[in-house]
């Protein structure tokens, strides 16, 4: 549960609040924001929704909606990365099909703990099924870890699963990348729940491992300007990294600080997702 923000400083010569790392200067007035209609997707109806603004945050029956609604994970919409041999944009998995974008602004609903997977495969050969080994919480993992049991098995249920320390796995230990490589061969991993501008559902993305450091310094930076993830509007993009095999990393860039209605709004979608990216 988020804590109240602590009272800005003072400043000591016309005591007024001090703008923060990523504020601006509180003596002057704010800029009135342009307003913009959109439909809500749902009821077909339109809403009033400013220039940069969120819909579900503008619609005051959002969360009784979607609490209705009462939708599980596989429900909802994936924001997926794409591999290193695609474009630079997101892919948004629609009713309509997949739609691409490079850049997205998102408010987060709901951050997961760090989980793990294990593939006993090498990238690409295996990973499009569950995995053989996984933990919700990165401490306890269930499942199969002998690599040569599972390439011979003919059938799933031929294989016994067991848990596992994560921190005494051989498959948690840089150095044990299946590719011969020098990460883990049991992935890291977080995910978000985040509600784009237009939507009225939220989305699910999953943080590779090759974004976890970014994701984290990120926050850092934040609170550094004493901000909290779940208090600003985040842009998503991508960038290429040239390795063996290469990749996208996400990077995560502050937009601006949500207002206190917005807030409040997005408190109470929280509440109804809370478990939306926990399967």
């Amino acid at each position: 549960m988020d804590h109240p923000d602590p009272a800005p400083d003072t400043d000591p010569d016309t005591g007024n609040a001090a703008a923060g790392l990523f504020g601006s200067d509180p003596t002057t007035p704010e800029p009135k924001t342009p307003m913009s209609k959109k439909t809500d997707p749902d009821t077909n109806t339109d809403l009033t929704v400013p220039a940069g603004g969120f819909l579900v945050l503008c619609d005051d029956e959002a969360a009784e909606m979607i609490a209705e609604a009462a939708p599980a994970p596989s429900d909802l919409q994936k924001l997926l990365v794409p591999s290193g041999k695609g474009g630079a944009a997101f892919v948004i998995e629609t009713l309509e099909g997949e739609e691409f974008t490079k850049s997205l602004d998102v408010v987060l609903a709901y951050e997961s703990p760090i989980e793990r997977a294990f593939f006993a495969t090498k990238m690409g050969e295996g990973e499009s099924g569950p995995p053989h080994c996984s933990s919700p919480d990165g401490k306890v993992g269930f499942g199969v870890r002998d690599v040569e049991a599972i390439a011979s098995a003919t059938s799933v249920e031929d294989l016994i699963g067991s848990e596992q320390d994560c921190a005494d796995c051989e498959f948690s230990k840089f150095g044990s990348n299946l590719e011969g490589g020098k990460g883990q061969a049991c992935k890291q991993k977080v995910r978000l729940v985040v509600f784009s501008d237009e939507n009225l559902l939220p989305m699910v993305l999953q943080i590779p491992s090759a974004s976890l450091k970014g994701f984290k310094q990120f926050k850092m930076k934040l609170l550094n300007g004493r901000k909290r993830l779940s208090r600003v509007v985040t842009r998503l993009s991508l960038t290429k990294v040239v390795a063996s095999p290469e990749y996208y990393r996400v990077e995560f860039a502050y937009v601006r600080d949500l207002g206190s209605e917005e807030m409040t709004k997005l408190a109470g979608l929280a509440k109804v997702l809370s478990d939306a990216a926990v399967q």
